[in-house]
């Protein structure tokens, strides 16, 4: 039988209460448990966007977010993982044929793990490519079985050229770094490579996949692999955000409908400040959530313009003011849950440092994006790389 998306959001639903359980676990181990990883591969949440050449599933991209959007609600960092995992069945299809059937090899899915920001070590050699580097913020290191690293090549007499790589488990050092506020089980570790020889298969331009024209993406028929990397990347990263908000939301629920004045024992739930604190933050969870809708369809529709890069810069900016109104909310609600919701073992402070962390990631800064899109728009040339 044909899983559906319908499957996979049921899957996801009866598992949040296993992570959800389990995220003080997580964020202490600063890794998702094996045995979690393992039943998100019998539940094919990997296999979710793989093609059906190599026996994925090749489901949308909102079955994609419908699931991490689940889990990020019970644990963000097993959401954040999840995510990069599952993403990594788009993400290595950069490559040509040969590397691409190298690195799925029997299975319908790949753990990947990369980091955006390129080495300089980079030689050309018969057959390949030498590297050289370090790399931070491998998300899921812990259980990649495949990096991706992004190299410039500097040769005498030719443009600089921006390249990504996939090395195997293997022939890389991972540096165990992760020591930080929020965001801690997601093993987001440096990763270093010393004089290491990547063949041709496992080498392919990158400029091009930023405008949704990658070689390998486009041996793929569907136009889900032929969209700009950067609006893919969002895709993977916003329901991570939206679901930690509604997480959090959830969790001020909770703590409204338990808590009482410690002077005067008055219960919140009798208070109007807590009550349309609380109706606030539900309202904005479902709007978050109708926005991601919104990004995830525009994401799906095969588009003409999809690769500008005014329409990358305004998919970039959208994230960015979304990310921004999960904050404001989560700041918001953290001045009405009282102390006892920032001891170690209450949920709700997880959430508000998960979303605190992830909202600084820098494709996600509201001011960058907004002047990338205004320059844009005005005729003006812009210099993010990644537009």
């Amino acid at each position: 039988m044909t899983t559906t998306k319908q499957d996979l959001i049921a899957r996801a639903e009866t598992l949040a209460p296993v992570f959800a359980a389990r995220a003080d676990e997580i964020d202490v181990a600063r890794r998702v448990p094996d045995d979690l990883i393992a039943t998100m591969t019998d539940a094919e949440f990997f296999a979710t966007i793989a093609p059906k050449v190599y026996g994925g599933l090749e489901l949308g991209l909102d079955s994609f977010a419908e699931v991490v959007r689940r889990i990020s609600a019970a644990s963000p960092s097993a959401g954040w993982v999840a995510a990069f995992l599952m993403g990594a069945a788009w993400r290595l299809l950069v490559f040509p044929r040969e590397g691409q059937e190298e690195i799925y090899g029997a299975r319908n899915y790949v753990l990947g793990a990369g980091a955006a920001q390129p080495i300089m070590g980079v030689v050309r050699e018969e057959g390949g490519y030498r590297l050289t580097g370090r790399t931070a913020w491998n998300s899921g290191s812990s259980h990649a079985e495949w990096f991706t690293m992004n190299g410039v090549l500097v040769e005498p007499g030719r443009e600089p050229e921006l390249l990504i790589f996939a090395l195997p488990r293997t022939e890389v050092e991972i540096v165990d770094t992760w020591h930080i506020m929020g965001m801690r089980g997601t093993a987001s570790c440096d990763v270093v490579v010393k004089d290491l020889f990547v063949p041709d298969r496992r080498a392919a331009p990158f400029m091009p996949a930023l405008a949704g024209r990658s070689a390998g993406h486009a041996l793929h028929a569907n136009p889900m692999y032929h969209i700009p990397f950067l609006p893919f990347a969002m895709n993977e990263v916003m329901p991570v955000i939206v679901g930690t908000h509604r997480g959090a939301a959830d969790a001020l629920l909770d703590r409204t409908r338990a808590r009482m004045g410690t002077i005067s024992g008055a219960k919140a739930t009798e208070k109007a400040t807590a009550q349309i604190r609380l109706a606030k933050a539900l309202v904005q969870a479902q709007n978050a959530e109708t926005l991601l809708d919104a990004l995830v369809t525009r994401n799906m529709v095969a588009r003409p313009d999809a690769g500008d890069p005014v329409n990358r810069s305004e998919m970039k900016l959208h994230a960015a003011l979304l990310t921004a109104s999960c904050l404001d909310s989560i700041n918001e609600m953290a001045c009405g849950v009282g102390g006892n919701s920032f001891r170690d073992d209450a949920a709700f402070q997880r959430y508000f440092r998960d979303l605190n962390v992830v909202a600084r990631h820098a494709f996600l800064d509201v001011e960058t994006a907004g002047e990338s899109y205004a320059r844009l728009v005005l005729g003006l040339p812009v210099t993010d790389p990644l537009i």
